[in-house]
């Protein structure tokens, strides 16, 4: 989350930067980069835990989490698994087995079948989408096994869900862009596209509702289009080459993740449109983003930490233990655990958030570099 970044992974943010390492598949095993992290970890005072062995009902045994990830395929998951492994790092009799769901969600249900086979004593799942992994979350209840649920959400009975609120973090960001476009038309008024993240994930779900809650009240504000990104930076070149191709006036991207942003860009490059002045705003909170929203690359940036990986290990052990999980909220589908939302980010706030996102950055390069 800090400059311990430099020690955990190069972002995939950065793969036009020369010079920076390969991602780590499944994340950091150094001890010495793990406990560094942990230091920088946030949410330290939810469900904490001891360094040293965990003790269930007054005996020491080996204790294993099956840690069931979405994919491998973006940093942020990267960095989810990085935090849990830095919790697991402190306990001795503590072990954890990470899967890579390849976001897929059969792939990732026979995940969590394997994980049970294996006689994993928890699951922590962020699953894929909702829908898909239902009945995979539902088989771990019903073997009696804790299931905690980080940052997306599945409509089935569970132990505990644990996230921010994308609806509010959304509405922050699509105020922000309300703002500037007043500051560019003197009225609320413009045309704007939406890269969404994964269709049917529930992080996709809330960034959308909490968009729209706040351009609906604006008739004059057109939204374009809106299309799938993936989450990932592909994706977003595609759709924004062809809604620049469709659209001969857009005045801003809203994007559900950094990567989509950065991919809307390097379209607008390509096709020669950098000097129309299309706005992004963005949500993700990396250190790259944060350099970008210094840079005015990004006009807003949601700040959605990855690091949940710990406190979803420290839930599992809690659960274990018998401890009472305070401060969660029964609602339809068990119980949920709000982490505190954290600012947008704009250049008002930015220089305070410098180095306090995820990953590495480059600092010489700031906003430069997805030029090819």
């Amino acid at each position: 989350m800090r400059a311990v970044g430099l020690l955990l992974v190069a972002s995939l943010v950065l793969v036009l930067l020369p010079g920076l390492a390969p991602i780590q598949a499944q994340g950091t095993q150094d001890p010495k980069a793990l406990a560094a992290l942990y230091k920088t970890l946030p949410f330290q005072n939810v469900y904490p835990l001891p360094e040293g062995p965990v003790a269930l009902g007054g005996t020491v045994r080996t204790i294993k989490i099956g840690f069931s990830q979405t994919g491998f395929n973006h940093p942020w998951r990267i960095e989810m698994i990085n935090s849990a492994r830095a919790e697991v790092a402190r306990h001795p009799n503590v072990q954890i087995i990470v899967t890579d769901g390849k976001v897929d969600v059969v792939k990732q249900s026979g995940d969590i079948a394997d994980l049970l086979a294996q006689g994993v004593d928890a699951i922590v799942m962020s699953p894929v989408e909702d829908a898909g992994l239902r009945a995979a979350a539902r088989k771990a209840m019903q073997a009696g096994k804790p299931v905690i649920v980080l940052d997306r959400d599945v409509s089935v009975d569970k132990t505990l869900f644990m996230g921010q609120s994308n609806v509010t973090m959304a509405a922050g960001v699509a105020s922000v862009l309300v703002e500037q476009l007043k500051k560019k038309y003197g009225a609320p008024r413009g045309n704007v596209v939406e890269i969404t993240g994964l269709l049917g994930s529930t992080p996709a779900q809330g960034r959308h509702q909490g968009f729209e809650s706040i351009v609906k009240q604006y008739p004059d504000i057109k939204v374009l289009a809106t299309g799938d990104g993936q989450w990932i930076r592909e994706p977003a070149v595609k759709l924004m080459e062809d809604w620049l191709v469709r659209f001969p006036k857009i005045d801003a991207v809203f994007s559900h993740a950094e990567e989509s942003s950065w991919g809307a860009q390097l379209a607008i490059e390509r096709a020669g449109r950098k000097d129309e002045g299309i706005m992004h705003f963005t949500h993700d909170s990396s250190n790259q983003g944060f350099c970008s929203v210094k840079a005015g690359l990004f006009l807003a940036d949601g700040n959605y930490t990855p690091y949940l990986g710990h406190i979803g290990v420290r839930a599992a052990l809690y659960a274990l233990m018998g401890k009472e999980l305070a401060n969660k909220k029964q609602y339809a589908y068990g119980f949920k655990y709000d982490l505190p939302d954290l600012p947008v980010l704009t250049k008002a706030n930015v220089d305070q958030w410098l180095g306090k996102g995820w990953g590495d950055w480059d600092r010489q390069n700031c906003g430069k570099y997805f030029i090819p």
